[in-house]
């Protein structure tokens, strides 16, 4: 048996980077994973690599900020495939850059709408069947800019923290349900988003040089050595409820090292 043979995951922003990354890791550890995202093309890519390796995986393609879109994805994932037992909530956008008198304000609020409502939308779509069933994972991707203030991303900023404390306050609601909520924050990681940010201009964001100087080190990891946690953290082995996890925890990365070596094992 797999680790996560059984579970059926939906897995938002997909597409590309971190979300990509932990579907195909996902996949590869047994779940039935739904991939959702709002560009149609590169979903079918993924879930092409995914069933070519052997696993199981499904493209749907979805705005998270959109509420009836976000609903239909559940009851298809369950029609389709079966209820959600995880959800991985990885859909993000990180426009605007820029100091907030100049930002637009559209821009500024459909990035709120993806980051934090997207989140919201996700998570009360499949509580629901989650609750009844007495089981789920929650793993909300977040980042170290919920608690570190730059210049220019007022957005991003402002959704990270946010998205932290719907975690925190979700766990409360939890409680001993048996469905669990944690927020992940994977580090620096080689994805296009990186590449967007080392296009600012230093007026725009000051901290652009270090994200630079980053790249220029070799210090981006893979995005698939994040997605391990991911696996982890949406398994019945991990039970994090309210806690905000980070990739660079030692104990963490000893737990994830170990729930993998026994796949191996078997």
């Amino acid at each position: 048996m797999r680790p996560l043979e059984g579970q059926t995951a939906i897995v938002t922003g997909g597409a590309r980077g971190l979300g990509r990354a932990a579907a195909e890791v996902m996949a590869a550890a047994g779940a039935n994973v739904v991939i959702a995202s709002r560009n149609a093309p590169q979903l079918d890519e993924v879930v092409e690599v995914i069933r070519s390796k052997g696993g199981k995986a499904l493209a749907y393609a979805a705005d998270v900020a959109d509420e009836r879109q976000v609903q239909e994805l559940v009851l298809s994932t369950e029609r389709w495939v079966g209820p959600a037992s995880i959800l991985v909530s990885s859909a993000g956008v990180l426009d605007p850059m820029a100091s907030l008198a100049r930002t637009d304000a559209t821009v500024w609020l459909r990035h709120i709408a993806v980051n934090v409502g997207g989140v919201y939308l996700c998570a009360r779509a499949v509580l629901p069947g989650m609750l009844e069933r007495g089981y789920g994972r929650i793993v909300n991707v977040s980042s170290s800019a919920a608690r570190r203030a730059s210049a220019g991303w007022t957005a991003y900023c402002a959704g990270k923290a946010a998205v932290d404390q719907l975690t925190r306050a979700l766990a409360l609601e939890l409680g001993d349900t048996g469905v669990t909520a944690c927020a992940f924050y994977p580090g620096y990681m080689d994805t296009r988003i990186q590449e967007r940010i080392r296009r600012a201009s230093p007026e725009d964001f000051p901290r652009v040089e270090e994200f630079r100087e980053l790249h220029r080190q070799g210090k981006l990891r893979d995005p698939h050595e994040p997605a391990r946690t991911i696996a982890y953290l949406s398994s019945p082995q991990a039970a994090r409820n309210g806690q905000i996890v980070e990739f660079a925890d030692d104990e963490l990365a000893r737990e994830v090292d170990a729930f993998f070596a026994a796949e191996v094992a078997s």
